[in-house]
């Protein structure tokens, strides 16, 4: 009998899958819904590496079908963006950072922007009109990006650049959340 094996190393982002080629395919079809999943739990609720053997591949279909996690609190999941930018901010605990603020700012942005992406000037106005400060807007923007809170989706010309919140920063906006 032919051993089929997944590894899954969540902390050097390798997943390896071993077994027939149908298998194989299978697996790939199915890798959106398992990093979705993988992403939702809480890091202290899966294991760094994990061997799943043919005999438990039933239970495995169970795990990906499993779309209720009870360790992620729904309060915890609401990120829709109202319409006043006091009442987006005030979903936010109290003492936020100023690059947390960009991010919270940038993503407000993106959800208002009919094309879901901004513009770091874009950014820096909203933060001056709400009379939030930051020393250098673009290079926290920056940073974000460096984090992979952000990334770029297209640029028009020399200068300007379109970025968007990535997957990694809408979780970080979700750990803010009061």
């Amino acid at each position: 009998m032919e051993t089929t094996k997944v590894k899954i190393n969540l902390k050097s982002g390798e997943i390896e899958f071993e077994g027939s080629q149908e298998f194989v395919q299978e697996q790939m079809d199915n890798l959106g819904s398992i990093l979705s999943i993988i992403s939702s739990r809480k890091p202290s609720s899966v294991n760094n590496s994990s061997v799943i053997s043919e005999e438990d591949e039933d239970f495995e279909d169970e795990a990906i079908d499993d779309e209720g996690d009870a360790n992620s609190p729904p309060s915890k999941a609401d990120l829709s963006v109202p319409e006043s930018f006091g009442e987006w901010m005030h979903k936010f605990k109290e003492g936020t950072k100023g690059i947390d603020k960009a991010l919270i700012t940038a993503y407000y942005v993106q959800q208002q922007a009919p094309k879901n992406d901004f513009k770091t000037i874009e950014v820096n106005n909203s933060l001056k009109d709400h009379g939030i400060k930051l020393a250098n807007p673009s290079k926290t923007l920056k940073s974000l990006e460096t984090k992979k809170y952000l990334f770029q989706t297209r640029k028009e010309g020399p200068k300007i650049r379109f970025m968007r919140v990535s997957e990694d920063g809408v979780k970080y906006l979700k750990t803010l959340l009061r």
